[in-house]
This record gives structure tokens, C-alpha cells and sequence, in this order.
């Protein structure tokens, strides 16, 4: 049994402007406009609390969360087990629109009639080199970069049943693979073919509205026009209630597809409510004054967010900083950093350096500027992604706790995930806790006897399997179903075996090694696009057109 509605308050004391509570509250339809820093990661955790700890969302249905950006779903989650009790987080579920959607089609990949089921082991597109030579196998030279997207643009723009001509024979060579062509899929093919499906077997659309009561659309304003196709398709007259959190002013994907009227659309489609917050949380009030005169350059409409009462007026630091070359630049940002990290005691995780492009280009003097005063800073572009990977998390937090046995985070997260796992959450049974605590502790022993013997890269990745196979691959694959297919999970195991070798042999020692591979000691340096949404206390952003330093102080509340 749950709390009442009425009594329900938002968890850990939060305060929530009036608009933001009542979007909490709402059952219905609804769409709630944020601009940056209004909160809206915190107001999907309260509404998650607060539909669970009311039992709005009757149990066994669950909520189900959909964002953008794979830092944005991670962001959510973890926010999630801050606000909700755990005997509630499991029945939160955070994922992608690719991961959703791949997950789809990898558990009912066999629901689809066998001319459009694609080779059970196909890769994602990293690249667009095969859809390239599928092109022209059938014909269609992709001479230039505008004929190269129009063509596969249009592979994903008609319904799959009706796709024909060069189109059609492209797909047929891209879904089962044709001599030098392997089996390849773009996310947006994907979510065609998870479209298919649901449209065509009603048992799993059926079965797909029962599981999720309430669904939340995080990053709406970069949804692209078959994302919007896929939710139309799974929630369109159904019973499950959604909740859609964008802000048009954030929209920097119209040029990968975003929906341009995703909120018009959404707004008519589902009937929902539309709710406006406008209360800044995360910046300062000189810093907002800052951005209410950029946007009065770049939009029509007024920009007027409100900042936090915990802020005085004068809070809030922005210089604009000049140079004469590159190098004289990197030496000036290289001693404000030293100030910042032993003066100001603020550490290398909440301090960022933002690029405008190429990380890899421009980076590369600053690094070694930094080195200089031992400082590390490294191109977070190479780490990011990998570091949000639910398999890379278990197999870290799995080394951390067999080398700190201290460290209660790593057991804690690696003790909920085998019991997890073994379909054992709830249970209270003396004798299995025992059971599962005995097998977890005898594998931590053997993992720390094996790291202390490793002098190879290979010996390190025999370790990595032998980690993944006793919670057991299938186990994990079936809760995480972002690695039901091919090789994917191999690949990103892989992966982390390369980049965590190569932290030891510098550090020679393993929980350095894992510090410096999660970028605890070391300053991100990335660009726009990927630290939309993250917070620092320290913003360096280079425009190098201009050959001049913008620098930002960020004081912000954390909610």
C-alpha cells in the first residue's frame, strides 16, 4: 500500500515551483517547457517517487524513461536512486530511444516476416561507408555529402512495407549483408523495424502498454520524426500516461532530423496539458542577466528565468579573456586551473574545458600545457560514451570492490546487481542473502588474486570474461537488453580491456588505473554537443575563430 496523493511531499526536502509540483501531480497527458538549469532531471525523479510512493503506478507496471543522449538516461537513473526507496528503483527504467527501440527488435527479432528480418549478428552503423557501397551496388553513386544524406534519409522515410526501387534492394543488402557488404543498421532503420513490429503483432504492443503504466520523454525537443513515430505507435490511445520535458530554446538537433513542431505535434496527438517552469536553479543571477541578452540577439521571444532564492544578486562570474597566440592562452588557463584546484579546493570532475568542434584538433596544446603543472586533462569524447555502458559499470565497480573492500559504493552496486540478476531483489530469505553473499565474496578473493598477477593485456581480458560469465552473459542480456545482440557486449568489454591496460601500465597500480580511466584526476575536454546537461562549477570555452578565451565561474545550486 502507498501514501495518498495528498499526502505525498517531494522527497529530501526539495522545493518545487508551483508549476513544476503541479506537473508532478498530473496523471494525464502532459508537457512540461524548461529552459537550462530549471530542474527537469529533478522533476522526473520527484514524479517517479511520487507516482511509486502513491501507487499510481500500480505495481508490477513500471515507469519508463526515454532521453535523447545516453548521458541523459544515466543522469536520470542516478538521480532516480537518490529520490526513490530501493525497494521502488527497480520499477524505474531508464534508457535511449536507440536502446529502446534496439531492444525491440532484438527480443522479437523472429516477429518479423523473414524479408525484412535482418541477420541476427548485424553491426550499427558507425559510419556511413557501407550504405556507400550498398548504394552502389544497386546503382546510386553517392558522389557528395548532400546526395549522400538525401539518399539515406530516405531509406527511413517511407513505411518499411512500402519501401521500393533502389531503395528496397539497399535495405535487402543492408538487413541480411551481400559479399563485401556486412549486415549493418542505423538506429533509425531500427526504429522502422520496431515500428513493424508493434504495428504488426498486436500480443507484444499489448504486452508492451501493460508493462509501463507512465512513461517520461526527457530531451524532447531533439526527437526526431520516427522516434515521435515509434512513441505514436507503442502510446497513442492507450492507457499509459506520458510526460514530455524539452525546451525549444535547447534544440541543436534539428540538423541530425529533429522534429521541428515535435511539441505542436505531441500536443494535439496525446491531448496533453502544456506546463512552463522558470525558475534558473543552476545559475547565478549575474549569469543570468548574461543570458537573457544573448537570447534577445538569437530569438524573438523573451528569455526571463528567475534565479534561485539561495543566490544574492552579485553572485555569478563571466569574463571574456584575450590573447595574443595559442601557446600564452594555454599558460594563462593552465595557472587559473592550478589556482581553482589548490586554492579554491574545487576538484578536476567539476572543472571543464568546452571546445566549439574537434576536440582532437585543438586539445592537444592545452593537454600539454596542463601536464606541465601536473594536471591531467584528456579529450572526454574517447571515454564518455563507454563510461555510461551498464556492462562497464558492473565489471568496474566488480575490480573496485575486490581491491576496496571499503569501498561500500562499488560492493553495494554490485550486490544489488546479482541479486538483480538472480531474480532475487525482494527477497528476505536468510539462507539465499547468505548464498549470494558467499558466492560474490569467494569471486572478489580470486579477482584480487588474479590482478596482482597480471602482466599482460590478454591475462586482463580472460579476467573481464571470466567476470561477465559469473553473473552470467544471458542473465545479463535479459535485463539489459541493449546487449541482446551480436557482438556488442563483447566489443565494449573490449574496449575497456584496451583503455584500462593502458591506465596501468602508467600507474602501475589497478584502483589508480580505474580513477584515471573514470576521469576522477583529470579535467573533460569535449565539446558543446556532449556537455549538454552536465553541470561544473567552472566552464573554460574556447572560440578559436576569434582566437580570444570566454571564461565562465559557475556557481550553481545542485537539485
Amino acid at each position: 500500500m502507498g501514501i495518498s496523493i495528498k499526502e505525498w511531499k517531494p522527497s529530501d526536502g526539495i522545493i518545487l515551483e508551483p508549476a513544476a509540483l503541479d506537473a508532478v501531480k498530473d496523471l494525464n497527458n502532459s508537457l512540461v517547457v524548461a529552459g537550462p538549469g530549471a530542474g527537469k532531471t529533478e522533476l522526473l525523479a520527484q514524479k517517479a517517487c511520487f507516482l511509486l510512493k502513491t501507487n499510481s503506478c500500480v505495481n508490477p507496471r513500471r515507469i519508463l524513461a526515454i532521453s535523447f543522449k545516453r548521458d541523459a538516461a544515466v543522469n536520470l537513473k542516478d538521480r532516480i536512486k537518490l529520490r526513490v526507496p530501493k525497494n521502488l528503483e527497480s520499477r524505474f527504467i531508464s534508457q535511449t530511444f536507440d536502446s529502446f527501440a534496439k531492444g525491440i527488435l532484438d527480443r522479437f527479432l523472429y516477429a518479423l516476416p523473414e524479408e525484412f528480418r535482418p541477420d541476427q549478428n548485424y553491426e550499427i552503423a558507425g559510419n556511413q561507408n557501407e550504405f556507400v557501397r550498398a548504394f552502389s551496388k544497386c546503382g546510386a553513386n553517392l558522389y557528395n555529402n548532400k546526395i549522400k544524406k538525401q539518399y539515406i534519409d530516405n531509406l527511413t522515410k517511407t513505411r518499411l512495407e512500402n519501401v521500393s526501387g533502389v531503395y528496397k534492394d539497399v535495405w535487402d543488402k543492408l538487413l541480411k549483408g551481400d559479399g563485401d557488404i556486412k549486415p549493418t543498421l542505423s538506429f533509425q532503420m531500427i526504429s522502422v523495424l520496431a515500428i513493424y513490429i508493434l504495428e504488426t503483432n498486436p500480443l507484444i504492443l499489448t504486452s508492451l502498454r501493460k508493462t509501463y503504466s507512465h512513461v517520461f520523454l526527457d530531451e524532447f525537443q531533439d526527437t526526431t520524426r520516427v522516434q515521435y513515430a515509434l512513441v505514436n505507435v507503442c502510446f497513442h490511445d492507450s492507457e499509459t500516461s506520458i510526460t514530455a520535458v524539452g525546451d525549444t530554446r535547447q534544440r541543436i538537433m534539428l540538423w541530425a532530423g529533429a522534429k521541428p513542431d515535435i511539441f505542436n505535434s505531441y500536443i494535439n496527438d496525446f491531448n496533453s496539458k502544456e506546463y512552463m517552469l522558470v525558475m534558473n536553479h543552476r545559475s547565478a543571477p549575474r549569469l543570468l542577466e548574461i543570458q537573457k541578452i544573448v537570447n534577445s540577439y538569437l530569438q524573438d521571444v523573451p528569455f526571463s528565468p528567475i534565479a534561485n532564492p539561495k543566490w544574492t544578486e552579485e553572485e555569478g562570474v563571466a569574463e571574456i579573456w584575450y590573447f595574443k597566440d595559442s601557446n600564452t592562452e594555454a599558460e594563462h588557463i593552465a595557472e587559473s586551473i592550478t589556482q581553482l584546484i589548490q586554492q579554491q579546493q574545487i576538484s578536476y570532475r567539476d572543472i571543464c574545458i568546452i571546445v566549439k568542434q574537434s576536440v582532437q584538433q585543438f586539445s592537444e596544446e592545452i593537454i600539454g600545457v596542463l601536464e606541465k603543472v601536473n594536471i591531467q586533462a584528456r579529450n572526454e569524447a574517447k571515454f564518455q560514451d563507454l563510461l555510461k555502458e551498464d556492462i562497464v559499470l558492473l565489471i568496474l565497480n566488480t575490480l573496485r570492490s575486490a581491491l576496496e573492500v571499503r569501498d561500500s559504493d562499488a560492493w553495494s552496486f554490485i550486490w544489488e546487481a546479482k541479486f538483480f540478476f538472480e531474480g532475487k531483489s525482494s527477497t528476505v530469505n536468510p539462507f539465499i542473502i547468505d548464498e549470494l553473499r558467499k558466492q560474490l565474496k569467494i569471486m572478489l578473493r580470486i579477482i584480487k588474486r588474479r590482478l596482482k598477477k597480471i602482466t599482460h593485456k590478454d591475462e586482463l581480458k580472460i579476467l573481464l570474461i571470466d567476470i561477465v560469465d559469473f553473473y552470467d552473459v544471458n542473465k545479463i542480456r535479459r535485463h539489459y537488453p541493449q546487449y541482446l545482440q551480436g557482438q556488442y557486449i563483447n566489443k565494449l568489454r573490449e574496449d575497456l580491456t584496451d583503455s584500462l591496460y593502458q591506465y596501468y601500465i602508467s600507474k602501475t597500480d589497478w584502483i589508480s588505473a580505474i580513477d584515471s580511466f573514470q576521469g576522477n584526476d583529470s579535467i573533460p575536454i569535449m565539446t558543446i554537443h556532449k556537455s549538454k546537461g552536465l553541470e561544473f562549477d567552472v566552464v573554460f570555452f574556447f572560440f578559436f575563430f576569434f582566437f580570444f578565451f570566454f571564461f565562465f565561474f559557475f556557481f550553481f545550486y545542485r537539485i
